[in-house]
């Protein structure tokens, strides 16, 4: 079963734009029988194996972008253990509610994109198709030349990435759904770029976070990180193989239809 889960994390990682580690949280939850606090910890660890696999699977692709990845990583991986700190601190039930609130968000914000942005579902973390430039970017890179750096920027760049880490930290969420449309507005780059740069962010966050939870006595177990973990892998090489058939609006769509049902189930367990 803890390699199901696993896999399923990691297909999941592989086939969506963005948001798909929130699944991570409730299969740990309702499958394995973690505690929320602990399916969180764990999550992130997960969460962090299936993206470093898939960074060693992009590194000869050149379509990283270091500097971005730098201080999405940097001001990231500082606050994710300030989100676990918030985690530690808050009670389970209201936990619960802002996670399934979040799962919500995340759930719609991909039907509209879907709906409205057809094109930009083809975008996926283990294969995408090259995309277009975004026009009027803040810190744009010409020509493939150094980006521009500057206060809008690096303001820009600086909040969203604070938003990742802490969100991170107190959910064990991946943020690739923060990180991917920052990164579009604010740098330009093609969505294959910025879904590439996002998994060494959600890597680096996850170890952070990860780290976090086991200084403050967090138990994860060696069995349940190592197999789900493998599992992840499997998982991921598994959305590599298949997104370049799947990916697209309908298989978006379905994807947020699956996060409105967690999101509904996770409510309706807080508040029946």
């Amino acid at each position: 079963m803890l390699w199901i889960v696993g896999i399923l994390i990691g297909l999941i990682l592989g086939l969506t734009g963005a948001g798909g580690s929130v699944f991570a949280v409730p299969l740990l939850i309702w499958v394995i029988g973690l505690a929320p606090s602990q399916a969180m910890g764990v999550s992130l660890g997960v969460v962090a194996i299936a993206a470093l696999f898939g960074v060693i699977a992009r590194l000869r692709s050149g379509e990283i972008q270091w500097l971005p990845a730098l201080v999405y990583a940097t001001l990231g991986s500082a606050f994710t253990p300030a989100g676990q700190w918030l985690n530690q601190r808050i009670d389970e039930h209201w936990l619960m509610t802002g996670f399934g609130g979040l799962v919500l968000i995340i759930a719609l914000r991909l039907w509209l994109q879907a709906s409205r942005s057809p094109q930009e579902t083809k975008a996926v973390r283990a294969s995408v198709s090259p995309g277009q430039d975004e026009g009027g970017a803040v810190c744009r890179m010409i020509n493939d030349q150094p980006f521009r750096i500057g206060l809008p920027c690096a303001a820009g760049m600086s909040g969203g990435a604070i938003l990742t880490g802490l969100l991170s930290g107190l959910f064990g969420v991946g943020g690739g759904f923060i990180i991917v449309p920052t990164l579009l507005f604010l740098t330009g780059i093609t969505i294959r770029q910025a879904v590439a740069t996002s998994l060494v962010v959600i890597s680096a966050v996850g170890i952070s976070g990860f780290s976090s939870f086991l200084l403050r006595g967090g138990s994860p177990g060696s069995d349940i990180l190592l197999q789900v973990g493998a599992g992840g892998i499997v998982g991921m090489t598994a959305g590599m193989l298949c997104s370049r058939f799947l990916s697209g609006p309908v298989l978006q769509k379905l994807f947020a239809v699956m996060m409105l049902a967690i999101a509904a189930v996770t409510l309706y367990t807080q508040y029946a």
